[in-house]
């Protein structure tokens, strides 16, 4: 019989994942209750709709200041480090950005069983009315018990994501701080719970864990682009779904090691603050706080 590479992992690892996370409670799902899967152009406001419904329904951690963050721990030669600033004394909590982050990364929605355990999708929740998605750690503990190397450090300075050899184990979920990654606990594209938006993003299977990617495929693009021009890519001009939705202009996005990028520009003179989770780790997703 032949067995992918993927398959043999999960299965390797499987017994191990099982017993670190035994108390885990498993669900059948009724295909009853399942929905028709998606055609056409589906109803944007069910997207925006659980957005409503998962909005604040966790607390918010306690904020404390940190230091600007500077080169990645990992790649302290590197010229790109990216991150984000979000002004708390301009967001009001609307949750457009976590509703562009889903439409930009074809986020699925959950059926009314995950829903009620809490168990949304959303690489961008809204928090005490506050905007929370990983923070991107320079010392991050999701990539170092990942056995696949699924959860990898990138070069230009953000935890990414290597789907493909991701085995489910959930080991990085339950070693992240603030729980910013979720696991697909159920088949979405098959319930009609998913739908490609965005056509460079693909959809993620059934047994691998999301976060927040910093909309790579636009980062990605970007480098594409200044490569062909001959420049060092910087990401100068790049804005994140989230930020680009923000009708307050709360989020910034850019690069920390640049001193011309928006996001540096946006926290001259200010007080920076991290969730105090991930303050020790070297996030790159900050808050700011006081007087601009």
């Amino acid at each position: 019989m032949n067995i992918s590479r993927r398959s043999f992992l999960k299965l390797l690892l499987g017994t191990a994942a099982s017993v670190s996370l035994f108390g885990c409670r498993t669900f059948k799902f009724d295909s009853k209750k399942a929905e028709t899967p998606l055609k056409g152009n589906p109803d944007k406001n069910l997207w925006k709709r659980e957005v409503r419904a998962a909005m604040n329904r966790h607390p918010l951690d306690s904020l404390v200041p940190i230091e600007i963050p500077k080169s990645h721990p990992k790649f302290p030669g590197g010229i790109n480090r990216f991150g984000m600033s979000i002004d708390l004394n301009l967001c009001d909590g609307c949750g457009e950005c976590a509703l562009a982050c889903m439409l930009e990364n074809n986020v699925p929605r959950v059926n009314a069983e995950e829903a009620s355990l809490g168990r949304y999708m959303h690489w961008l929740e809204i928090r005490g009315n506050v905007p929370v998605m990983c923070a991107q750690c320079g010392d991050a503990p999701c990539e170092k018990v990942c056995p696949t190397g699924a959860a990898v450090a990138s070069p230009d300075g953000f935890s990414a994501m290597v789907y493909p050899r991701c085995v489910g184990t959930r080991f990085c979920g339950a070693n992240c701080p603030i729980h910013a990654r979720k696991f697909n606990y159920t088949d979405a594209e098959k319930q009609g719970l998913a739908y490609k938006f965005n056509p460079e993003v693909p959809l993620r299977e059934k047994g691998v864990m999301e976060k927040c990617s910093f909309c790579i495929q636009r980062l990605q693009d970007d480098r594409l682009n200044a490569k062909t021009l001959g420049k060092d890519w910087r990401g100068t001009g790049l804005k994140t779904a989230c930020a680009e939705a923000c009708p307050k202009g709360a989020i910034v996005f850019g690069n920390w090691l640049d001193e011309d990028s928006p996001l540096v520009k946006s926290v001259r003179g200010r007080t920076v603050y991290a969730l105090s989770p991930v303050a020790w780790l070297s996030p790159s997703v900050v808050y700011l706080l006081g007087k601009g």
